[in-house]
């Protein structure tokens, strides 16, 4: 299939089409970028009949889904026969996920390779956006069927993270009894490994965990030393569910000493993520994570990063050190989203905390104001920016949406600010103003506030 690419083929239209370089393959065929194009081709093994007729009945599902908002690449025609296939859209300036997962052979060191496809926090946004793709399927009532890095693109440039799926062959209506479908094994949940099942939106949410934990620490979460160094039946006995996974809590069978260590690139929550979907949900769909998780989880792993003044990475800032280079970690402001009520104050631990660098603007969005969870999670609702001035640290604050918010302090001078677009600035000045909190909405409402502290530079 790899010697198609620089081969004419040409539409049931009768549109031809040079295949450029091959960007993916899952299981059950090839994908090609068409050259000087804005479509890629994805080629069929099974060339049947019977499989032709399932594909166009296939491409007529999709064309009659609603799936505006979500970025997935569609169907445009099928190929002509003999070939079996269907071209897409495709965005230019993309590559597939496998980028970030597989390290080239001649690398100078895994922090250099890690900082090139854009480091930690990067990588945690991306996941985040395509788990959220995954997310706005589910919520339709479709299962993907086929989540691989081959079938997820990103952005080629690391300052950018846009998300794309480009496979539809395998998009269902979501049907765990009769839904068999397509999967590529390295990422099928144990229930269809094993033929128990069809593909879900359950066997999706397997299969992305598999795919996010790979993406941050490089390894397979079920391939431990037991079986990279075992008979080749042990990776069966793997994907099946049947050994336990390499950071299993309560068994060190399968445990595995390559990929880069947990701490450094998966987040507390992250981690109990991974050890409910591989560890009680490996054998129980009903206990595993649905997507939904993964998606707020991720954006918060995301939001608690800081970059580093030596080496550039970004690694977890509740590090005292920067993971990569082992420089101690610079000064930053922790700000602590919580729920408040007007007749108790702040009503909860951190629902999340973010982390805030000097000199660096921060958007808060409907997401961490609100907690809303749809498509407006998105919307900017206030800006902060810290900064270092002669008297200590300031930060501005501002509104971005049209809404008033306000700032309160119960230190020795009780102060009540209204936010509004014009940018405000107060200090952090902890002899005069214990507590600062910004409230997202009226004083007399419920609501979500925010909570500043100054976190000090780690001495040398």
């Amino acid at each position: 299939m790899n010697n198609s690419a620089g081969r004419r083929i040409a539409d049931e239209n009768g549109t031809i089409y040079e295949l450029d370089r091959r960007l993916g393959e899952g299981g059950q065929g090839t994908v090609f970028l068409v050259r000087n194009g804005r479509q890629a081709v994805k080629i069929l093994q099974n060339t049947t009949q019977s499989r032709r007729e399932d594909l166009r009945r296939q491409i007529k599902l999709v064309r009659q889904l609603d799936l505006a908002g979500i970025n997935i690449a569609l169907p445009i025609a099928l190929l002509a026969a003999p070939r079996l296939g269907y071209v897409m859209r495709f965005l230019s300036g993309m590559e597939s996920l496998t980028s970030l997962i597989e390290v080239p052979r001649q690398t100078d060191g895994i922090g250099e390779w890690y900082l090139q496809g854009g480091g930690l926090r990067r990588r945690l946004r991306l996941l985040a956006k395509c788990a959220e793709l995954f997310a706005q399927l589910h919520a339709k009532g479709l299962a993907y069927g086929d989540p691989s890095p081959d079938n997820i693109f990103i952005s080629s440039n690391n300052e950018a993270d846009e998300v794309w799926l480009i496979d539809t062959d395998n998009l269902k209506y979501d049907d765990s009894a009769s839904n068999r479908g397509f999967y590529t094994s390295s990422y099928g949940a144990p229930e269809l490994e094993l033929g128990k099942s069809g593909t879900n939106t359950l066997t999706d949410a397997h299969a992305f965990a598999v795919i996010a934990f790979k993406s941050l620490s490089l390894v397979h979460p079920l391939m431990g030393d037991l079986v990279n160094n075992g008979d080749p039946d042990l990776i069966t006995q793997a994907l099946q569910g049947k050994l336990p996974w390499i950071d299993d809590s309560s068994d060190d069978l399968n445990r595995c000493i390559q990929g880069l260590p947990r701490e450094i690139v998966l987040s507390p929550k992250l981690r109990k993520l991974c050890q409910r979907t591989f560890g009680e949900g490996l054998n129980n769909p009903q206990k595993r994570p649905g997507i939904n998780q993964w998606v707020e989880t991720l954006y918060s792993a995301a939001d608690y990063t800081l970059k580093c003044d030596h080496c550039s990475n970004t690694f977890y800032a509740n590090n005292t050190h920067c993971s990569w280079c082992d420089v101690p970690r610079s000064q930053f402001i922790q700000v602590a989203i919580s729920r408040w009520e007007p007749q108790h104050g702040i009503v909860s631990t951190p629902l999340q905390a973010i982390a805030l660098e000097l000199n660096v603007t921060t958007e808060l969005t409907s997401r961490i104001t609100t907690g809303i969870t749809d498509h407006q999670r998105h919307q900017p609702s206030i800006s902060l920016k810290a900064s270092q001035e002669s008297t200590g640290i300031s930060i501005t604050v501002q509104s971005l949406n049209g809404k008033s918010y306000w700032l309160t302090s119960n230190g020795r001078d009780n102060v009540e600010v209204e936010i509004s677009d014009r940018p405000k600035r107060f200090p952090l000045d902890p002899q005069r103003f214990s507590t600062w909190v910004l409230h997202f909405a009226p004083l007399d409402q419920p609501q979500r506030v925010a909570k500043f502290t100054l976190v000090s530079r780690v001495a040398q």
